[in-house]
């Protein structure tokens, strides 16, 4: 009997061991991905590109798949967890569009004019209380500017 419970213990202790060693590996890979990325955002920022670091970094990459640099089972299992971790920001507005179909069809026209109205509305008047504030800012650093002249 203390046997078997030992034989049961060491085996659900073993499962556990190759979770945590599966978890660990995907997540090393993962960072990976997230190295190439670091690495691109510089690069653009460097060489000042109009390309965004996740594209380019698509492009490390790739380059260093088809150069046999990084081998494609030494980065498959983080790509695959990355993906599937993707699909959790896509599928609520998906399901979102599905449940809503019904309005969609019938309001989505004003629904998207109600959106794009509404952004435009707040960039410009963010942007106008923005400029607003820099003037009344300019405007006391050169009154402060004529205080200290006046006072030396």
């Amino acid at each position: 009997m203390t046997c078997h419970i030992a034989t049961n213990l060491s085996g659900i202790v073993a499962e556990g061991i190759v979770m945590m060693l599966s978890l660990f590996k995907r997540g090393i890979q993962a960072l990976f991905f997230v190295a190439i990325w670091v690495v691109a955002e510089k690069f653009v920022r460097l060489y000042h590109l109009p390309v965004p670091a996740a594209v380019l970094g698509l492009f490390f990459v790739v380059a260093l798949l088809l150069a046999g640099i990084v081998p494609e089972q030494h980065v498959a299992a983080g790509a695959n967890w990355l993906l599937g971790e993707m699909l959790l920001f896509f599928i609520p507005p998906l399901m979102a569009i599905i449940q809503f179909g019904n309005l969609l069809a019938s309001h989505g026209l004003q629904m998207l004019a109600a959106i794009i109205l509404g952004s435009l509305t707040v960039m410009v008047g963010t942007g106008l209380i923005v400029e607003r504030t820099l003037r009344w800012e300019r405007t006391r650093q050169r009154a402060m500017g004529r205080r200290r002249e006046t006072k030396a």
